[in-house]
């Protein structure tokens, strides 16, 4: 691990720092500029608040990228050579100071008036210890012209959550790139799961923001909704397709499980898998095996992603959430014993 710290004297801050901002990078030199450059333009003073930003593990110039902001931002830039979201935000949080840990992604824009709104929210709500802002959609491509996007949940999807509207809310409406926990509540023996989130590859199980925002919710936690602190996060036009949604899917079903694993159907298994789970999943093959051959429409689109999210739903289960009690289905064999 390496570090660089930009802070004339950092010991004299502690006591006055607000607000620890915290997110990782991957291979994101290209995108991490218009973020870096919308924290810089930050109208809370620095001297109220860090920011912690990890490389995970790039192959590009991600870690330079942020040494040359050193200067400009109360930065300290780390580098967290296993791949995995999960971990390199763990390795930031051991290092947060701020009373209030506020996580956001590489790939946003944050409203000049971001951390100063979410902090005032913050202030305004103290029973709450949860809290999420808005995010708006920065679209690479017109949306215009493609009706699936009206179709799909958008928060899920996109990681966005474009409600304006302040108040107490379902800790499951807060999303990752504009997430702030008060820190009281992330003791050492709270961190983020590091077997979910984000890994270079394969498949990988979505929702390790989730997870950690509904574990302190099933404590007793609040979440509030700050609808002044905004963020825009870029959505590519690669993710912009029907194709990739549906494949987005089988992530989505694959952390399921892990976040919600009393969600899991009871009874018996076959391989691993809940009987109740099979149906449902041979139900949906069946759906999408009739109706891919035809036009695109709202009703062929779900059947494809259902289907995606129950493969991946499947696998999930059988990782997250095994059954080593289950009562076994009977055979011939058994049935004779």
């Amino acid at each position: 691990m390496s570090s660089l710290v930009h802070n004339p004297d950092p010991w004299a801050m502690i006591s006055s720092l607000k607000i620890t901002v915290v997110f990782s990078s991957y291979n994101g030199s290209k995108r991490l500029r218009r973020t870096l450059d919308s924290l810089v333009a930050q109208s809370l003073p620095h001297q109220s608040w860090e920011l912690i930003a990890v490389d995970n593990n790039s192959a590009d110039d991600t870690f330079a990228m942020l040494q040359s902001y050193g200067d400009k931002l109360p930065l300290i830039a780390l580098q967290h050579p296993v791949p995995g979201k999960s971990g390199a935000l763990n390795q930031a949080l051991d290092l947060a100071r701020g009373d209030l840990v506020v996580f956001t992604d590489d790939d946003i824009e944050a409203d000049p008036n971001w951390l100063a709104a979410m902090l005032a929210c913050t202030e305004a709500n103290p029973d709450f210890g949860i809290f999420g802002g808005r995010i708006v959609p920065d679209w690479e491509a017109d949306p215009h012209g493609q009706p699936f996007l009206g179709w799909i949940p958008m928060g899920s999807t996109f990681a966005v959550v474009d409600d304006p509207v302040s108040g107490p809310c379902d800790p499951t409406k807060i999303w990752g790139p504009n997430t702030a926990i008060r820190r009281q509540y992330l003791d050492a023996a709270t961190r983020y799961r590091e077997d979910i989130g984000p890994l270079p590859g394969g498949l990988f199980a979505m929702g390790e923001d989730s997870e950690i925002v509904l574990r302190l919710s099933r404590r007793g936690v609040k979440a509030y909704r700050c609808g002044d602190a905004v963020v825009k996060h870029f959505v590519p036009a690669s993710s912009m397709t029907e194709a990739w949604v549906q494949k987005r899917a089988e992530r989505l079903g694959y952390g399921m499980p892990a976040v919600f694993p009393e969600e899991v159907p009871p009874g018996p298994r076959l391989v691993g898998v809940p009987l109740g789970t099979w149906l449902e999943s041979a139900n949906w093959a069946l759906r999408s095996a009739l109706l891919y051959p035809l036009p695109s429409s709202r009703l062929r689109f779900w059947a494809i992603w259902k289907h995606n999210y129950m493969r991946g739903y499947r696998a999930g289960v059988r990782r997250y959430a095994p059954q080593a009690d289950a009562a076994p289905i009977a055979t011939g064999q058994e049935g004779r014993a």
